[in-house]
């Protein structure tokens, strides 16, 4: 059965058809890094002991986007909502609101995954990285070494959950800018076994190039120009983008700390809002869509309150330098790009401003600030009417992915 006939539906959700979830999640094996990464580069990814609890090291530094790289307990879905939403009102700590639980088979295991989103009404999902979002800020300064840890990431990925082997589950291995030649190399191994999206980082290409370039320069257009060709989706999601590195000017720790916050970092929002608008910003503005038109990009747990912000500015460049467009970056911006929101966002807004058939559902599970199902969120899109509700909640993502 293809997935545009499944007669799956949300049992917590008052709708007639099946929900697809753009941004779902597994948790890695321990050996995600090391499995098929090659010998010459044993020293770069190293498990260790600190203070009991086992962590990894990556180019002699610890990881600390993922507090617990072995998931085992792991915060279930749903338990930080009350944060997101931004209803504490009793001010708990983020590490208090977390209900710890034992890692469930689905986390980690394709079959069981799927009989999951069986239960879900899920009849697509596209599974995101967790620990994977992490590592390539840590692996700057050698890009050779990190090219050969997204390559035994990516083979890992292929073993344990395929890319597409039966439209139910979509995952995408892992493409980083920071060298030109190592990347296409991988892409085109990966093209080969079949992979329909690839997962970037929200963030600035790294500084080994002298001076760090846009995503957009034209030495990355043979990359892009086989994503657009190919009709590969682009997913960006959220992780350590690197801006951390910008608190430092304004008295904030610099280091990527996961969970941990403060006042001035959720105003900054240099984790999600920031870097996605700057990096959208840059494909737009430096012609990237112009020169790859047929480009698709989703952007995934990095919410959409940035949107309407872009629109604006855009639409402003764009009335006082018309001569230094080709085109309404307005009208690029729309086309080729689709939005999944938080599930805090203003989503008719979103709506309104960048079009009903660029909406994503993203659930975020099973992250613990993601929701407990993915139908618990789907009363959120209500107000945007019965036909838009089922373009964001369904119909778009087919539609993206070719279905």
């Amino acid at each position: 059965m293809t997935a545009l006939e499944s007669p799956l539906r949300p049992a917590d959700a008052d709708i007639d058809y099946a929900l697809c979830d753009a941004d779902q999640h597994y948790y890695e094996a321990q050996d995600c890094l090391t499995r098929h990464l090659d010998k010459k580069y044993k020293n770069v990814v190293k498990w260790i002991d600190v203070e009991g609890r086992t962590s990894v090291m990556i180019n002699a530094k610890q990881l600390t986007v993922v507090p617990n790289p072995t998931y085992n307990p792991v915060g279930a879905p749903g338990t930080l909502e009350t944060y997101f939403r931004a209803e504490n009102h009793s001010g708990m700590e983020l590490r208090d609101m977390i209900t710890m639980q034992p890692i469930q088979p689905e986390y980690q295991n394709r079959d069981a995954r799927i009989a999951r989103l069986d239960e879900q009404g899920v009849q697509l999902a596209w599974l995101i990285p967790s620990l994977g979002l992490g590592i390539e800020e840590m692996l700057q300064e050698d890009p050779e070494s990190g090219m050969a840890v997204f390559t035994a990431y990516n083979k890992w990925l292929h073993d344990d959950w395929g890319y597409d082997r039966d439209g139910r589950i979509l995952t995408g291995p892992m493409i980083s800018l920071m060298d030109a030649e190592l990347a296409e190399k991988e892409l085109d191994r990966v093209m080969e076994i079949g992979t329909k999206m690839i997962i970037m980082r929200a963030g600035p290409v790294g500084n080994q190039y002298g001076r760090p370039p846009s995503p957009a320069d034209v030495r990355f257009d043979r990359i892009w120009a086989k994503i657009a060709e190919a009709g590969i989706i682009v997913a960006i999601h959220a992780g350590d983008a690197g801006y951390n590195k910008y608190l430092g000017d304004w008295g904030e720790p610099t280091k990527y700390m996961g969970m941990k916050s403060s006042p001035l970092t959720e105003v900054l929002a240099v984790g999600t809002e920031r870097p996605i608008f700057d990096m959208m910003a840059a494909m737009i503005c430096h012609g990237l869509f112009d020169r790859h038109p047929k480009l698709k990009v989703a952007t995934l747990e990095l919410g959409s309150a940035w949107v309407p912000e872009l629109h604006r500015r855009l639409r402003v460049a764009f009335g006082k330098t018309p001569q230094l467009f080709k085109r309404n970056p307005n009208e690029s911006f729309r086309e080729h790009v689709w939005v999944a929101p938080f599930y805090e966002d203003n989503i008719s807004h979103l709506r309104d401003v960048h079009g009903a058939d660029r909406i994503l559902l993203g659930s975020d599970w099973p992250h613990p600030e993601g929701l407990s199902t993915p139908g618990k969120w789907v009363g959120d899109f209500v107000d945007l009417g019965p036909t838009d509700m089922r373009k964001a909640l369904r119909d778009n993502q087919l539609e993206l992915c070719g279905y």
